[in-house]
């Protein structure tokens, strides 16, 4: 395999299947290559296709300009959803639902959690006990939380992610809630 430089600034940007952009240290880059049996291209990028799961993911040396442009992008995409999450709870806690009390005694309730690029929510339980005797109101009979917090969140406005649709829980990415 031809060995790859590192750029000047010590990080590659990449780029995804998906679309998505990101910054990785250029170390990285060559475990990966080396790993995969990747060659570089002349531009100094190199493409890696993943064994396991059969993506690709395109590695390209990162200037400062670039470092920043990507940097602030995913800025604001954080503070995107950070907002999201806020206002998902506040539509969720408006529709009587019981919301999640953490570190108390009978605290469970549907959690917002807020992370990376999505919001997702679902039943928490405060303790293993709770859990093995309560009923299971997230699906189950008891109430249909999750159905309660899809149509609150529908009438409210936000549009739920495809991926996780009929999964435990129900996620929400900024980028498809904007308006927030």
């Amino acid at each position: 395999m031809t060995q790859l430089s590192t750029p000047a600034t010590g990080w590659n940007w990449y780029e995804g299947e998906s679309g998505g952009r990101g910054l990785t240290e250029a170390s990285m880059v060559h475990s990966r290559a080396e790993r995969h049996g990747a060659v570089p291209a002349p531009d100094g990028s190199v493409t890696v296709t993943f064994e396991r799961t059969r993506k690709t993911t395109r590695y390209c040396p990162a200037t400062q300009e670039e470092m920043d442009e990507i940097m602030e992008a995913n800025r604001s995409v954080l503070d995107g959803n950070e907002r999201l999450g806020r206002a998902v709870a506040e539509v969720l806690r408006g529709a009587d639902l019981q919301m999640a009390r953490y570190m108390q005694r009978m605290g469970s309730g549907v959690y917002v959690h807020t992370g990376g690029s999505r919001v997702s929510v679902w039943w928490w339980y405060s303790t293993e006990a709770e859990k093995a005797m309560a009923p299971k109101p997230w699906t189950g009979g008891d109430g249909n939380v999750r159905a309660r917090v899809v149509a609150a969140l529908e009438v409210a406005g936000f549009h739920l992610s495809e991926d996780d649709a009929k999964g435990s829980h129900v996620v929400l990415a900024y980028a498809d809630n904007p308006q927030v």
